[in-house]
């Protein structure tokens, strides 16, 4: 670790304007959205961040044609197989990409070799290899695990049988070329799915684009159609992103008003908002944005979020400062993120001085005088992000690897720097 670069955060307060990074989610169902409808669109505001930017590549080595520049990209309308085969796509650590893009893969008539990262390869596939399989679809996995490779074009079924609970993205690959079907597509969810608030995200925005989904307990139908986008779409702005800098005013005492965002957003993580709320914080919306200002005073939290899980690092770190325990319930698929999660927030909460138990999938967060500690990031951007948090109270929090922050929001410690006032520090390090 000694050889990782380190970034020191100096104690200070949260204060002034910010316009977030364009939503993660959205930018990556959008352009896949768009390179499935067949018609010209261009997608403005898109992400520019590791995660997204393995999509777009993703796409365009799958044959969908588009002209990229800057944060937009306009797709022609047009698809044409690939001159050599079999296509490989790299998808790094993202997740995202890796589900999202087995199933369109599995659409197309294309013989397409999946990889990703060492990570990647552990974590979970094999719930959608199942369910492609289920469909016709034969492909070569590694125990359900990158490396896959997939002989599309083939689907020969409109029901399917998965098991969402490791992940919700496995739900939403199937969803988004599920309108491509001739016969459309039923999904059977086996039990109530993790993150689900991001499975209504992409229904909502299958909606929004001309497609009927019908969900109904542990049912969802999509049916046959195609995707009709507007000539011109703008991806809002990232509540995950958003995130850290709402809990950092409340934190540090400071007020903060974030621009492009609105609680009329398809986005899970806007539950931020009222887990502020309940540690104590006012916030209101204002005009394209939302205001946060903070007390400093962190009440306990007892919060279920199972719905908004990139929310629980920062969550955990603001809990570690309140003045009574606070529990974090329904986390267990937090260990299957870019890094065990559960594992990460625990040792560097320990790290920091903190008590943290987890217990039946509800992470226990008791305070205790904390201190500075070098901050173990797992090359995972949401522990980067989150335990900077920290710092704004106590002197000595370091972060290593800080530029894993690349993953989702490039500009981070930019946008820190600017509204970190180091002149207005807080003394209260050991006042949980």
């Amino acid at each position: 670790m000694t050889s990782e670069r380190l970034q020191t955060i100096t104690p200070g307060v949260i204060g002034g304007t910010l316009r977030v990074p364009p939503s993660k989610s959205i930018t990556h169902r959008a352009l896949i959205i768009a390179a499935l409808s067949g018609t010209r669109t261009r997608v403005q505001r898109i992400l520019q961040a590791e995660d997204t930017q393995l999509t777009l590549q993703a796409l365009q080595q799958l044959g969908f044609e588009f002209t990229a520049e800057a944060d937009w990209a306009e797709f022609k309308g047009q698809w044409r197989p690939p001159a050599q085969q079999p296509v490989q796509l790299w998808v790094g650590n993202s997740g995202t990409t890796a589900r999202l893009l087995t199933a369109v893969a599995a659409l197309l008539p294309l013989k397409v070799i999946i990889d990703g990262s060492p990570r990647m390869r552990q974590r979970p596939m094999a719930p959608l290899v199942q369910a492609l399989q289920q469909l016709g679809v034969p492909i070569e996995h590694h125990d359900g695990n990158l490396p896959l490779q997939i002989q599309g074009g083939a689907i020969s079924a409109s029901s399917v049988t998965i098991d969402p609970r490791i992940s919700s993205q496995f739900v939403s690959g199937l969803m988004l070329i599920a309108p491509a079907l001739p016969g459309g597509l039923t999904l059977h969810l086996t039990h109530t799915p993790s993150s689900q608030s991001y499975i209504e995200l992409t229904r909502k925005l299958m909606q929004q684009f001309g497609i009927t989904v019908e969900w109904q307990e542990n049912y969802i139908s999509v049916l046959p159609g195609r995707y009709q986008l507007p000539e011109v779409y703008t991806v809002e702005g990232d509540f995950s992103s958003a995130s850290y800098f709402l809990i950092g005013s409340h934190l540090s005492g400071g007020q903060v008003t974030v621009k492009g965002m609105t609680m009329n957003s398809p986005q899970g993580d806007k539950e931020i908002v009222p887990i502020l709320k309940a540690a104590g914080a006012r916030i209101r919306e204002v005009a394209d944005g939302i205001q946060v200002k903070g007390t400093a005073t962190i009440k306990p939290i007892d919060w279920q979020m199972q719905h908004c899980p990139d929310l629980v690092p920062g969550v955990a770190v603001m809990c570690a400062f309140a003045a009574a325990p606070s529990y974090l319930r329904q986390v267990e698929h937090l260990r299957y993120k870019e890094s065990d999660r559960i594992a990460a927030v625990t040792e560097n909460l320990q790290r920091l001085g903190a008590m943290v138990h987890y217990q039946k999938g509800t992470l226990i967060i008791e305070p205790q005088p904390l201190r500075g500690a070098v901050i173990r990031t797992f090359d995972d951007h949401r522990i980067a992000m989150a335990f900077a948090l920290a710092g704004l109270r106590i002197p000595g929090v370091k972060i290593a690897n800080p530029e894993c922050v690349g993953k989702s929001y490039p500009s981070f410690w930019e946008d820190w720097q600017q509204l970190v006032q180091t002149d207005k520090v807080r003394h209260i390090e050991n006042d949980s």
